[in-house]
């Protein structure tokens, strides 16, 4: 019992030795890293601005409304009203199929209807004229009903023609290819003269305003969007311009492959610089940050197992780990980090520098 005491006192004492040693070596080094010759460092400083966290996806730039006009009637092309690749008005017209024979069979088919009509108000008169003779028996009342009969018979023969009218008149509109709504007619591949059949390509007609792009976007960020939300767009050919538009459509689903969903959005393109077919890049702005705090982008040191800059009070380095949101070629925003607005913070030196060790700084001179 006795020796167990023993070997307890002496691991007690050499644990409280070793502590001792550790402390005066820690304070050691800090002694040696102070006294050592100052590191020389240039400095900057965090600053507080606007920062917008922004989704980037990519997408394919698609028509609203994209349509090939087929014919609806048979007929031989009589003209040809569009040129290629221009605008068009809703319910312009396009192209003119041979029509005589449809013009004729209507004219004749009013001549009929204004025949049936004359004879229907003859036949009413004849019945007017009669029904008091009926009254006083010097019509039989069987010429009575044959009369009432031959009006049914004239009012079906109205109908009949009336129907057929229209029936013509229908085929007459389908002879008239005209643009369905706004926009801008592809090539042309007819020629006065063609005969079409039905079903035949007359002309497609394109709407360039505005376009519409479909991109996936990360289920984590569902809260973040909503209908009408502004989008701006980049694509090759004008890689200095950013067009702008509006998200029209977020799919109420969520792939559960890809943990995604559908957004559209549509963009003004008015001055038709943009077509279907191009890639884009969409910006989305998802948060803001009125007052965040960043720091100059040169002053951040990254490893596998930390990020951290190096603050300096009264002539020491100080290392501060901060955990960084947005970041740019310039700065990059801090979400946590023991850092005020101000700070100053080493861009160059930061290599060489330690923390607690003596440094001689001197403010970056102002970027051009």
């Amino acid at each position: 019992m006795f020796r167990t005491d023993k070997i307890r006192r002496s691991l007690v004492l050499l644990v409280a030795l070793a502590a001792l040693l550790a402390g005066c070596g820690e304070t050691e080094t800090q002694e040696v890293r102070r006294e050592a010759p100052a590191v020389p460092v240039i400095l900057g400083e965090t600053q507080t601005r606007r920062v917008e966290l922004t989704l980037e996806q990519v997408g394919t730039l698609e028509a609203s409304q994209d349509v090939t006009l087929r014919a609806e009637s048979e007929g031989r092309v009589t003209a040809i009203s569009f040129q290629e690749g221009r605008a068009v008005e809703r319910g312009a017209l396009l192209v003119q199929l041979d029509s005589e024979r449809i013009e004729a069979a209507i004219l004749s088919l009013r001549a009929r209807l204004t025949e049936l009509e004359a004879r229907l108000d003859n036949q009413l008169r004849t019945l007017e004229r009669n029904r008091p003779l009926l009254e006083r028996n010097l019509i039989s009342r069987l010429q009575f009903d044959n009369l009432e009969t031959e009006i049914a018979e004239t009012r079906a023969q109205i109908e009949g023609v009336q129907a057929n009218l229209a029936q013509e008149r229908i085929r007459l509109a389908e002879t008239r290819i005209r643009a369905p709504f706004a926009g801008v007619v592809g090539a042309r591949t007819l020629a006065v003269g063609d005969y079409l059949r039905i079903g035949d390509p007359v002309v497609s007609l394109v709407d360039l305003d505005p376009l519409e792009i479909s991109f996936q976007v990360p289920e984590a960020l569902k809260p973040k969007l909503s209908l009408d939300q502004g989008v701006s767009l980049r694509v090759a050919a004008y890689p200095q311009q950013v067009f702008q538009g509006t998200i029209s459509f977020i799919a109420p689903r969520v792939n559960i492959t890809t943990r995604t969903f559908q957004v559209k959005a549509q963009i003004a393109n008015a001055e038709r610089l943009l077509s279907p077919g191009m890639f884009a890049r969409v910006e989305v702005i998802t948060d803001v940050f009125e007052q965040a705090l960043t720091v100059p982008w040169e002053s951040v040191i990254r490893t596998e197992d930390d990020t951290y800059v190096y603050t300096v009070e009264e002539n020491l380095a100080r290392r501060v780990p901060v955990r960084l949101g947005r970041i740019t070629g310039e700065w990059a925003q801090v979400l946590e980090g023991d850092l005020a607005p101000g700070a100053p913070v080493i861009l160059e030196g930061k290599f060489a520098a330690r923390d607690g060790q003596r440094v001689a700084p001197r403010n970056a001179p102002p970027r051009p």
